[in-house]
């Protein structure tokens, strides 16, 4: 468990004393408990990370930018093969995520099903020493009340590092660049496996360009509807992105310049906004 900061640190010691009571088998390490008087806590944390194979990351609003944090999330992400890293998120929803931890699969720490999953893929990572779904699944419903009660309290606490002033506020701009890599990571990631996806005749399953395409529309309508627009349908003609938009909700609110112009810069093409009856509402200036 690594965490950072008071609440952080109590939810962290909260996991390691109650997920040994639902997976009995598991030897959690926290290092504000488990490094010895005397010790080099940094070398021995190093070593702890390099015999690991499933991380808990303790996040909180404040601590998410924190090196020590993003050292330890990397030191394991590297180090491990096969190895999971978790943010559990306290107080926090995983769109308050900043890179590079939002890059893991985050979940929240105050939700039950969350909770359950994530023991269940510890237990599905454990190999031979792995307990049967169901009774794990009777361990967890006894034994979590007694973690949520805990969790609850935590929440309530007025933590002394909780300041704004060192609390990551996330840009419009920055959780736009972030679909665009998650995104291209999706591209990438269906790209390798189409290689080996073949039709029966041999031929490929989907082009690449399509499924490029595929992706960089699912990026545009996430895009736009961060700003309350939703994007109909969008096509490429040459270098240009001609995107037909559509307010939500009924509303007139306009649409950022500086928003298309990011657009435009992340697909590396003009592009060109539309209303439904054709007449250009907004457009990008890439040069």
């Amino acid at each position: 468990m690594s965490w950072s900061g008071e609440r952080s640190k109590k939810t962290a010691e909260a996991l390691w004393s109650w997920l040994p009571d639902v997976l009995q088998y598991i030897n959690p390490w926290l290092s504000s408990l488990d490094i010895s008087a005397g010790r080099r806590g940094v070398r021995e944390i190093t070593d702890e990370l390099s015999k690991t194979n499933f991380g808990i990351i303790c996040i909180t609003r404040e601590n998410q930018a924190s090196n020590w944090i993003n050292f330890e999330a990397g030191a394991l992400a590297k180090q491990v093969e096969d190895g999971y890293v978790v943010p559990f998120l306290i107080g926090m929803k995983t769109t308050d995520l900043v890179s590079p931890i939002s890059q893991f699969q985050a979940i929240i720490g105050d939700s039950k099903d969350d909770v359950q999953k994530l023991l269940s893929d510890i237990n599905d990572a454990s190999g031979g020493l792995a307990i049967p779904r169901e009774r794990l699944e009777r361990a967890f419903r006894r034994s979590w009340p007694e973690f949520e009660s805990k969790m609850k309290s935590i929440s309530e606490i007025s933590s002394r590092d909780n300041n704004l002033s060192h609390t990551v506020q996330r840009s419009e701009a920055d959780m736009t660049e972030e679909i665009l890599l998650i995104a291209r990571q999706l591209d990438h990631r269906m790209a390798e496996m189409e290689r080996y996806a073949l039709r029966v005749d041999g031929s490929s399953r989907r082009p690449s360009r399509e499924v490029r395409r595929i992706s960089e529309e699912k990026f545009i309508a996430a895009s736009f509807a961060k700003i309350g627009w939703e994007a109909v349908r969008s096509s490429w003609e040459g270098e240009t992105v001609v995107i037909v938009a559509q307010c939500s909700g009924g509303s007139s609110r306009p649409i950022p310049r500086d928003f298309v112009e990011r657009l435009a810069k992340s697909l590396s093409r003009e592009v060109v906004v539309l209303g439904e009856v054709g007449k250009i509402i907004a457009r990008s200036n890439l040069s």
